[in-house]
């Protein structure tokens, strides 16, 4: 059987015939997808705003433009306004160096003036330091003189007393009363020499001022037998209330000369600011008191000096 035998069996083979229900039952198969239409009112609010896009974006642009447009002009406006001002101080330049060199000059020139003034005052300091070291040195040597006529005074040989009297006693008594002198004056001496080191101001403590002090010895009476024992300690263990003398200096006793600076109650030596010490007759001479300081007066009323 070739192909052409083949082709005309299948030329005249029979139609088939479909089934009665098919189509009924290929349309009941087939399902169609329903689509709502949308809203209107939706659509229609976007719409609008579809439509007018275009326009927005562009005028936003434009603003832009415009607003960056005159941020450049104001920067060019100021720009131009510091240049002029820069011209105009470029054009003052040989003016203001000129002025600047008068001020420099000026400047040191009352460098000049102050730094005179300065050594001026330097040198009135130094003149009124060396006025006060030479009358520190006059008194240093007159208190010098002094406590070499109580020397003399205490090695002088005492004249033979009345009978009846105790000669040793009352020698003994005199040798005690020039010690304390002169105890006090050597701490007189220690307290100038103590000021002279610091602005002219007196110690307001006998240990303060150790350094200028020889021993404990010159703090103790002669004649204060409860404190002999004191005499043996170093100033490291000796305190003010060890002393025989009542100290009243005050800082600034240096400007009232007059006044009382360290007492001997037991002979009744009187230490004065100046260096002095004075031996008084209670029954002549009391203590008064004036503007926060003692001094010495007479009990008629008149001053003692």
């Amino acid at each position: 059987m070739n192909d052409t035998t083949i082709e005309n069996i299948l030329f005249h083979a029979p139609r088939p015939v479909a089934p009665p229900d098919l189509l009924r039952r290929l349309q009941a198969e087939i399902t169609l997808r329903r689509t709502e239409p949308a809203p209107q009112k939706a659509r229609d609010l976007r719409s609008p705003f579809r439509r007018w896009f275009p326009a927005l974006a562009f005028c936003v642009l434009l603003v832009s433009c415009a607003i960056m447009i005159a941020v450049q002009g104001n920067w060019t406006t100021n720009l131009k306004r510091q240049n002029e001002t820069l011209r105009a101080t470029t054009a003052n330049l040989p003016q203001l160096r000129e002025q600047h060199t008068a001020w420099e000059q000026d400047r040191a020139q009352q460098d000049e003036l102050d730094q005179l003034r300065k050594d001026n005052q330097e040198l009135q300091q130094l003149k009124a330091e060396a006025a006060r070291l030479q009358k520190m040195a006059a008194d240093t040597h007159r208190l010098q003189n002094e406590n070499q006529q109580l020397t003399a005074k205490l090695n002088a040989p005492t004249p033979t007393t009345a009978p009846g009297q105790n000669f040793f006693d009352e020698a003994q008594q005199q040798a005690e009363r020039i010690q304390c002198v002169n105890n006090l004056k050597q701490i007189g001496l220690a307290m100038r020499i103590w000021a002279g080191d610091n602005n002219g101001k007196y110690p307001t403590s006998l240990v303060v001022m150790s350094n200028e002090l020889s021993t404990v010895k010159i703090l103790i009476c002669p004649s204060d037998k409860g404190r002999a024992d004191y005499k043996s300690l170093t100033f490291g263990e000796f305190q003010d209330n060890m002393t025989s003398y009542q100290y009243l200096a005050q800082p600034d006793d240096e400007t009232h000369p007059d006044c009382i600076t360290a007492i001997c109650p037991i002979h009744h030596n009187y230490l004065l600011a100046d260096g002095s010490v004075q031996q008084i007759n209670p029954e002549k001479i009391r203590e008064v008191k004036k503007d926060g300081r003692l001094y010495l007066e007479r009990i008629d009323g008149t001053p003692f000096r």
